[in-house]
């Protein structure tokens, strides 16, 4: 039999808010389906705690 010696050639990882590339070694969240690097993680974090969101003298009734 014969083994062909392939290499996966890998594709570019992008955050899905600002669409940077997030290169080899560099930290990044996967979260809700997006890819987010650290510089956009605040973002990401808002937009996820949105329905968590109260002010204060209008929390409302549960």
């Amino acid at each position: 039999m014969y083994y062909e010696n392939c290499r996966r050639r890998r594709t570019a990882l992008l955050c899905t808010l600002c669409g940077r590339e997030i290169t080899e070694g560099e930290e990044y969240w996967f979260c809700s389906g997006s890819s987010v690097c650290a510089a956009c993680l605040p973002d990401l974090a808002r937009r996820e705690l949105a329905p968590c969101r109260e002010i204060r003298g209008r929390e409302t009734a549960r």
